[in-house]
């Protein structure tokens, strides 16, 4: 069945409102959602739109049932992705604010999480907690505590029905993984999410054949808006991989592509990269990916040598190169700043290094210098939305200067929820100030790096993101798992470029990869002052699984 849009003007109230009408309508036996079972294609269960639409109803009858009223929020930890679901669009079917909380990629103490997670849900105004069956008893130590286990209430029998179209549209509230403090809430009207989803349908249409995979956390905007709002609003099927399932045995992504004959896919960069070592095992396994019109990367620096090597990987399994979809956006931004053409080839940039690092000029380098740093262009704006590239002092700078990005559009959030403070540092006259470094060429956006990521060595800027790209190709190295930052010589009055690898090489084999590591740079221009392995899972992470470059920084500084 073609798409059925949701549109502002539609007066449905809200999308879970849609998911209603949907379930009432013929089509609501069509195959909305598949669940894996296992780790990959195996076992799967699927909910039509009325399943859907049940699981979401059981949860708001319940919590209706418990007090629960229009406006009320409520922090969700749902590992598992059926009652994930079931839980967000059970609170917006009350026009409660659902907000989604991750668990950490490394859970070493269960309590402290479970306190950490009570601040927050203090901070935000929360009235309890939606939790799935593993969490429940951690969180329910504490008396007092409101704590609702998904699992029961989506097996309980509560009479009565709940009417979406009559309660106000509940806002999107995303949490912010953030590197350091606690993590801010983006506040999105509903409105303008129904917007900018039509914004992304519009320039990513999805087709009468798509099917999607996903294994990205609600929690993360990709995830959410992206992994399972942008399928459902354009109303194709998503099979719905949970993110512990990926971590454990990414090759079930792959199976799950080639099983759902997918069309269309999201990950950062890391993702690609960890799969990309199971190319061969993919294509003697008999997988396919001739079908995938849509893989589209973000969330982290994009390296044109990974799509290359994926491509190229891939190739005995249908995949083709033009299928990889580079975007970039911020949850700040609802999710989507700037998007390519589909099936278009991606745009690379092979950028002078010493000119960049020296006056932040993105001047071509001549001929086949080895020395060159490659770019991948993300796109030209949405309808509506545009982007600036200032400097330090705010001008606005000339083409091909770097510079930050300021974003203005008509689905930009409506602030850092209850931090007016932190809000008008990033928004100021209808421009969000991104933090993201990068410049315009031809009217496509390239992303070169984060402004608090910079290291300044010896007067020269030195971005981290191209490095550890070129650290992780070397052989001992975990590709994604590499941090560049700068610690600073009191001494010398600049910083020093220390390269922080993690591996799984005995210790015995450290300094020869260290040398490697090192080697690797100065062949490609870049000096760094120090080179130290790592134990595997050493380096701390964000919720969504992003460096925290400054907490490594500052591990460094203080021995």
């Amino acid at each position: 069945m073609s798409a059925r849009r949701v549109t502002v003007a539609d007066g449905l109230g809200s999308l879970a409102a849609e998911l209603r009408r949907r379930a009432d309508t013929d089509g609501a036996d069509e195959i909305a959602l598949r669940f894996s079972d296992g780790g990959g294609a195996g076992a799967t269960s699927a909910w039509s739109w009325a399943d859907a639409w049940e699981q979401a109803r059981r949860v708001a009858a319940a919590l209706r049932e418990d007090g629960i009223r229009a406006g009320d929020r409520l922090l969700v930890v749902a590992p598992d992705v059926r009652a994930a679901v079931a839980a967000h669009f059970g609170a917006w079917a009350l026009g409660a604010v659902p907000i989604h909380q991750g668990l950490p990629y490394r859970l070493a103490d269960p309590m402290a999480f479970i306190g950490e997670l009570r601040a927050t849900a203090w901070r935000l105004g929360c009235v309890g907690l939606l939790a799935s069956r593993a969490v429940v008893p951690f969180a329910r130590a504490a008396p007092g505590e409101r704590v609702w286990s998904i699992d029961a209430l989506l097996a309980e029998e509560v009479p009565g029905d709940v009417a979406p179209d009559a309660v106000a549209a509940p806002p999107l509230l995303q949490l912010t993984s953030g590197s350091t403090g606690a993590p801010r809430a983006v506040a999105i009207p509903h409105d303008r999410l129904c917007l900018h989803l039509e914004l992304i349908a519009e320039r990513l249409p999805a087709g009468d054949d798509a099917a999607g995979v996903t294994w990205l956390p609600l929690f993360h905007d990709m995830g959410l808006i992206g992994g399972l709002l942008y399928p459902f609003y354009t109303r194709f099927p998503v099979h719905v991989l949970s993110p512990a399932a990926f971590q454990s045995s990414p090759f079930g992504w792959l199976e799950a592509l080639d099983a759902a004959r997918a069309t269309h896919t999201a990950a950062p960069p890391s993702a690609y990269a960890a799969v990309a070592r199971l190319a061969r095992r993919a294509a003697d396994a008999g997988l396919r990916l001739d079908r995938l019109r849509c893989a589209m990367i973000g969330a982290e620096p994009i390296s044109p040598r990974l799509l290359r090597g994926f491509a190229d990987a891939f190739a005995p399994c249908g995949f083709r190169a033009e299928a990889f979809f580079p975007v970039y956006g911020l949850a700040e931004a609802t999710v989507a700043v700037t998007f390519p053409r589909p099936l278009a080839p991606a745009r690379v940039e092979r950028l002078d290094r010493a000119r960049l690092a020296a006056d932040g000029v993105a001047v071509a380098a001549p001929g086949e210098d080895a020395d060159a740093l490659e770019v991948t262009g993300v796109g030209t704006p949405l309808r509506g939305t545009e982007v600036r590239v200032v400097d330090a002092r705010g001008a606005e700078v000339d083409e091909r200067v770097v510079g930050e990005l300021l974003v203005r559009s008509p689905t930009l959030m409506a602030g850092y929820d209850g931090e007016p403070t932190a809000t008008a540092a990033v928004l100021a006259g209808g421009w969000l100030r991104t933090g993201d470094l990068g410049f315009v060429a031809g009217g496509e956006v390239f992303i070169t790096g984060r402004k608090k990521d910079v290291i300044i060595r010896a007067g020269h800027n030195v971005y981290p993101e191209p490095l550890e790209a070129l650290a992780g190709e070397v052989p001992g190295a975990r590709p994604g798992c590499v941090a560049v930052v700068g610690v600073r010589d009191a001494r010398h009055e600049t910083e020093r470029v220390v390269v922080v690898v993690e591996t799984k090489l005995d210790a015995a084999a450290w300094p020869d990869l260290a040398a490697r590591v090192r080697e690797a740079l100065r062949a490609r221009g870049t000096v760094v002052d120090e080179v130290r392995p790592v134990r595997a899972g050493t380096l701390p992470k964000t919720t969504s699984g992003k460096l925290r470059r400054r907490e490594v920084a500052a591990s460094l500084a203080a021995g």
